[in-house]
């Protein structure tokens, strides 16, 4: 199987339209506040968005801007595929484009660490180390914009990073921590509880074997590597999540109750999980998701992270399309409405205005904030994502980002 074809699903109507405005103000603060350049004035930060805003304009104006590093970049650049998708609006692809243009600097090609090629630093050009989960961010979004575009140039730069995913993967690196070729390699893994992030790889290695026919992708790197994840980290609830010997703090882990040890931002494995049954038709890698979908419309908490409730929006967007069964539609509309409740309507701030509310690591930047003190990258990016795939009315202009349909 190469792909997989069902109709778009039918929405409510009125949260499809409130899906639609969403979706472009987000696309508008990103266009706004994306860094450009024209001559005389050069900037080497030339496609970056703001990483996150701080809310209150007072404390703004205390702190350094931040810009977005690689996968927060990579993650935009999906979120504005999206809404150029829906859209067609070309000043959202020239924007995902000078974003790409950015994202492409990241990537490793330097004389004497060819094991790391394709890599991306995860910061800056001039950063000391690679970051696994993240590089395979830059990864689909080289792939969503070709899939868009069909550019061949960001299908090298795709094709280059899930080759080096790949070899990872099989090799004794495998799960990395952060890795500094220029310095000294990799000779650090980490504990199963932090990689559990690793196995969205599959999402990569489907999408990438279905554009090129390299079927190496799913037998060596989609299949065993989801047959792994369904082993390690599948809970009898059927939810993503951590045994307790694995359960390492992590800001994606719930602590409480029913959501104790679940992954309520999944980080794409569930996405993963359809993906590989896209490309194998074995059953199993559907049931899989399945269960993580189920677990959402049957359990009654509301998770702790912002976050999640745009990521589990767009997986079950999926779930919904592939399966048609209705049960699924509460869930997403409880979703999807509680993520358009976080986007900023404050027209008269236009580094707000548009993006969406929730830093769910504010304490790591500032102790003094909290999540609902900032407006954030990661979140809004995921949000458009999900509101890209409700507000879709054809097949083209659902993206591929973070689905199985698309490409």
């Amino acid at each position: 199987m190469t792909r997989v074809r069902r109709r778009i699903p039918k929405f409510d109507a009125k949260l499809k339209r409130d899906a639609k405005r969403a979706l472009t103000r987000a696309a508008d603060w990103l266009v706004r506040n994306q860094v450009t350049d024209a001559w005389p004035f050069w900037d080497a930060n030339r496609g970056r968005f703001p990483y996150h805003v701080l809310i209150d304009p007072k404390k703004r104006a205390k702190r350094p801007r931040m810009w977005s590093t690689c996968w927060k970049t990579s993650r935009a650049v999906q979120g504005i595929l999206s809404a150029y998708a829906v859209t067609g609006k070309k000043a959202y692809l020239d924007a995902a484009e000078r974003g790409l243009d950015y994202v492409a600097t990241l990537q490793v090609f330097d004389p004497g660490i060819e094991p790391f090629h394709g890599a991306f630093r995860e910061d800056s050009p001039q950063g000391t180390h690679l970051a696994y989960r993240d590089g395979m961010e830059a990864v689909q979004a080289f792939i969503n914009a070709y899939l868009l575009t069909k550019n061949d140039r960001w299908l090298r730069h795709a094709t280059a990073g899930t080759d080096y995913v790949l070899r990872i993967w099989q090799s004794d690196l495998f799960p990395p921590d952060y890795i500094r070729p220029l310095t000294g390699g990799a000779k650090l893994k980490i504990a199963p509880g932090m990689a559990w992030c690793f196995w969205a790889a599959p999402l990569i290695f489907a999408q990438l074997a279905a554009i090129t026919g390299q079927r190496k992708y799913v037998t060596r790197g989609a299949a065993p590597m989801m047959d792994a994840a369904i082993n390690r980290y599948i809970l009898p609830s059927g939810a993503l999540g951590l045994r307790d010997e694995d359960a390492t703090e992590t800001h994606h882990l719930g602590h409480t109750g029913p959501l104790k040890n679940v992954l309520s931002n999944d980080d794409g494995v569930g996405e993963a999980m359809l993906c590989t049954w896209a490309m194998t038709g074995k059953k199993k890698y559907l049931d899989a998701a399945l269960g993580m979908a189920d677990f959402w419309v049957e359990v009654d908490v509301i998770p702790e992270r912002l976050a999640a409730f745009a990521s589990i929006a767009l997986f079950l967007a999926d779930v919904y399309r592939l399966t048609r069964d209705r049960k699924y539609l509460p869930a997403i509309d409880r979703f999807t409405r509680m993520t358009l409740d976080l986007q900023c309507l404050d027209r008269g701030d236009p580094e707000i205005y548009g993006g969406f509310i929730g830093e769910d690591m504010a304490k790591t930047y500032d102790r003094r904030t909290v999540p609902t003190d900032w407006v954030d990258l990661r979140i809004t990016s995921y949000a458009m994502i999900a509101l890209g795939k409700i507000a879709a009315d054809r097949s083209k202009e659902w993206g591929g980002a973070y689905s199985c349909f698309g490409w």
